[in-house]
């Protein structure tokens, strides 16, 4: 196993809280609640310089759930490993596979300790299972597949807010219900409060075909008065930046 340089960065930071929390599927922005806004600084905090860690951390025992430092460890082998292509993109484009999760693997057995890492390449459209022997510290096993859609992360979510709202030539109707409730336009994401879950073509719209080959997210929207907008005319295509229309 070699680490291809330039590799080993996580979206610019090691997010402690997020690496603890692990199947992070969505990410709460801030609605103008000061609560809010304390809750979203609690749950994601850099930790040191941002560079996931190089050497091995102490280990738990087998059956553990993972420390943080050891999903550090285990996304920066899994990351830099062969068999990820080095042109894997994340979802800014950025020379690295998006993280989407570490976990302690279902199958583990009690002699050794495995973490499992899901990557998503965004070049090739492409999710990869990495099994990593944190002892080791080499991917033991790696399996890749297209069409083949886990949660999105918190950056994805957050992309795909940010997408939506800078759509050039796009009038999506989500941003007109915001202004009618709340008297101003919807021109930042701090704005409003917002989750994503993967979108999946499954024939019951106009348009989205792309999506499962693709990787797509739907957002769901609340206004600081409680209103939920109505997001369901498009998705968020992040493998094209794209705004896909569904009706």
């Amino acid at each position: 196993m070699t680490t291809a340089p330039g590799r080993t960065r996580v979206a610019g930071a090691v997010v402690v809280a997020a690496l603890s929390a692990l199947a992070v599927v969505a990410l709460s922005s801030s609605g103008g609640a000061e609560e809010d806004r304390d809750q979203s600084r609690s749950r994601f905090v850099v930790s040191g310089d941002g560079l996931l860690p190089t050497e091995r951390p102490k280990l738990r025992e087998p059956r553990e759930p993972l420390s943080p430092e050891e999903s550090g460890y285990a996304i920066r082998v899994a990351q830099g490993d062969d068999s990820v292509p080095a042109s894997a993109t994340d979802v800014r484009g950025e020379s690295m596979p998006e993280f989407l999760y570490a976990d302690v693997p279902t199958d583990v057995d009690s002699s050794g300790r495995k973490a499992l890492v899901v990557l998503y390449d965004y070049t090739a459209d492409t999710t990869y299972h990495q099994t990593v022997d944190l002892r080791a510290g080499k991917v033991v096993e790696s399996l890749s597949a297209v069409s083949l859609q886990p949660p999105l992360s918190a950056g994805e979510t957050e992309t795909a807010m940010r997408q939506a709202l800078e759509a050039e030539g796009e009038t999506l109707r989500f941003t007109r219900e915001f202004e009618r409730s709340e008297g101003v336009p919807l021109l930042s994401e701090e704005q409003v409060s917002y989750v994503a879950g993967v979108w999946t073509y499954d024939g019951t719209t106009d348009g989205g075909r792309e999506c499962g080959a693709e990787r797509c997210a739907q957002l769901g929207i609340r206004a600081p008065s409680g209103t939920y907008l109505d997001t369901t005319d498009f998705v968020v295509n992040l493998s094209d930046r794209s705004i896909v229309r569904l009706h």
